[in-house]
């Protein structure tokens, strides 16, 4: 279906696309830590990224109002809940959790997914979809060491499953709104959507917002490298890069392929967060992980489940 130069230039793609976005955890917890607020660093990735892509939809002309028309509630759900929402939670998560864990507990969003179109749409998944998502929750169990009765902040738990709803609403809007809405302009009004939800809750109280420009102690792999670099990475590189290349690359390989290529982003995210930040997983964890991955793996790659999904 796809020639052979195409598929290797789309898992490069892929896979720079999940390096990238795996970079934002430690990115922003190093900020975190420096003094800014999280939903500081999640207003300013969104909105920093927004401004770059409105600039490319000036160039390209993508048919913003076009989409806007076709499909405007399914993409101001998009932008509240799968930018805004999934960046508030993931973000205040890592202020309690290492950023490894919170990200694999990020990705139990596909499993809500299928729980969703199984209770919802009464359609039950697989044989395969629901042994997926049993080894997922095992893994789960693992990650939060649910046997040591608190192994790991309550806060920062609440806050990632909070995050996998919100990933699974960007799976069930996503798919939904693709149909009428080309992918560069599902990310860029997202994330201006997204941009726009933060800042009226700072103002209005409800979110603490603490963007500071003058902090120091930006500690990245031992070095002091500044709020500007730091937020220069978390906009261009594991933002606009990141769903950039992942836009490219589901065109070259298809959004299954992009999919799992994308869990390369927990490996990614690990090995950040040990290099920058020096925070190593426990062996309950690295189990937990593995777990949940195979399950999610076995999850995506069922087809009764994604033409279910399609159904929403």
């Amino acid at each position: 279906m796809y020639p052979e130069r195409t598929l290797s230039a789309g898992f490069g793609l892929a896979v720079l696309s999940a390096v990238s976005f795996g970079l934002s955890g430690p990115v922003a917890k190093a900020l975190i830590e420096a003094g800014w607020s999280a939903n500081g660093a999640v207003l300013v990735r969104l909105g920093g990224a927004a401004a770059v892509l409105l600039v490319l939809f000036a160039v390209l002309r993508p048919g913003v109002v076009a989409a806007v028309r076709a499909d405007g509630p399914a993409l101001l759900t998009y932008g509240v809940l799968a930018m805004a929402g999934m960046q508030v939670a993931f973000f205040n998560a890592v202020r309690y959790l290492p950023v490894s864990v919170a990200l694999l507990l990020e990705y139990l969003g596909p499993v809500l997914v299928v729980a969703w179109v199984w209770l919802v749409r009464r359609q039950p998944p697989s044989g395969r979809t629901l042994l997926g998502g049993l080894v997922a929750m095992m893994g789960l169990s693992f990650v939060v060491e649910i046997w040591t009765g608190g192994g790991l902040r309550w806060e920062g738990v609440a806050w990632r499953l909070a995050a996998a709803f919100c990933q699974a609403s960007y799976f069930l809007v996503a798919d939904r709104a693709q149909a009428a809405t080309p992918p560069l302009v599902l990310a860029g009004v997202g994330m201006s959507v997204g941009a726009v939800t933060v800042a009226l809750l700072g103002a209005a109280g409800l979110l603490p917002i603490v963007v500071d420009p003058a902090v120091t102690g930006v500690v990245l792999g031992g070095t002091d490298v500044g709020w500007f670099a730091a937020t220069a990475v978390l906009v261009l590189v594991s933002t606009v890069l990141a769903y950039l290349t992942g836009v490219a690359a589901i065109v070259r390989i298809g959004a299954s392929r992009g999919s799992l290529v994308g869990l390369l982003e927990v490996v990614a995210s690990g090995l950040a967060a040990w290099l920058l930040l020096a925070e190593v997983p426990g062996s309950a964890q690295v189990v937990g992980g593995v777990l949940i991955l195979a399950g999610v793996v076995a999850t995506r790659s069922a087809q009764p489940a994604a033409s279910a999904l399609r159904s929403f």
